[in-house]
């Protein structure tokens, strides 16, 4: 299967996905219960999965790491806490913590998910 194009330029897998909000994940609101949080991993997740396989991914994760993109959302299949931690960044530390806490929140689940 070829990937979808715009003139000539390759579109990206989430490009064509009915819910873009996927790639802008958010942490559940108050005290959120354990099947709330599983399931926003999980979408983080299906996410992360489908940047894996997009034939635009290298150049997704390089507008990812642009100023104005890196606090917010997955890029090229990474989330902000990850981009901000590579880019070594120094954003607004509340941002700068949040983001590298929910990153860190999410990695510690997937390995208890595995484990």
């Amino acid at each position: 299967m070829n990937p979808p194009r715009i003139g000539d330029k390759m579109k990206g897998v989430c490009s064509t996905y009915p819910n873009p909000d996927l790639w802008f994940p958010e942490m559940p609101q108050g005290k959120s219960s354990r099947a709330a949080y599983a399931a926003m991993v999980g979408k983080v997740n299906l996410a992360v999965s489908m940047c894996n396989r997009c034939p635009v991914k290298t150049e997704c994760l390089v507008e990812g790491m642009r100023l104005e993109n890196i606090e917010h959302g997955i890029w090229g299949g990474m989330l902000a806490g990850e981009r901000i931690l590579l880019a070594d960044l120094e954003v607004n530390n509340i941002t700068r913590r949040d983001a590298v806490s929910f990153t860190e929140g999410i990695h510690r689940w997937q390995e208890l998910s595995l484990g």
